[in-house]
């Protein structure tokens, strides 16, 4: 996912709550003023931060401070084996300077090999399937 909502380690968990529920997303990264990932909030971790420390705390105080990175380089296989090994809930794709570019779960993962595999044979997507302006 290249478009995904991101929270900075100083917004209120209230802030939080909101964007879970604007969203279609269960895990946002947290970014620090660069862009740069220093932590995951996932669903689970909003509500009971919302529950024990209430809607006022802060990202920060809730966040998980553990989010593996690839480089946007890498291939998938080396995302989903760090999601499988880590028994992490994310790998954050990062650029060479260290921002955020995008993030894969298991979910985007699987809808990945959905789509590829409901594909007529030899028919491929995505922006490197058609020619500019086709």
């Amino acid at each position: 996912m290249t478009q995904i909502a991101t929270l900075t380690p100083n917004a209120h968990i209230d802030e939080a709550v909101q964007t879970l529920l604007r969203t279609s997303q269960s895990e946002f990264p947290v970014v620090d003023g660069a862009g740069k990932p220093v932590g995951l909030l996932a669903r689970a971790d909003i509500i009971r931060a919302l529950k024990s420390l209430g809607p006022d705390a802060r990202v920060s105080e809730a966040m998980n401070t553990t989010l593996p990175t690839v480089d946007r380089r890498s291939c998938l296989d080396d995302a989903l084996r760090i999601l499988q090994e880590k028994a992490a809930p994310a790998v954050a794709v990062i650029e060479p300077d260290g921002r955020l570019l995008g993030l894969i779960t298991s979910e985007t993962i699987g809808e990945m090999l959905m789509v590829r595999e409901a594909l007529p044979q030899g028919v491929h997507i995505g922006p490197w399937s058609r020619p500019a302006g086709a």
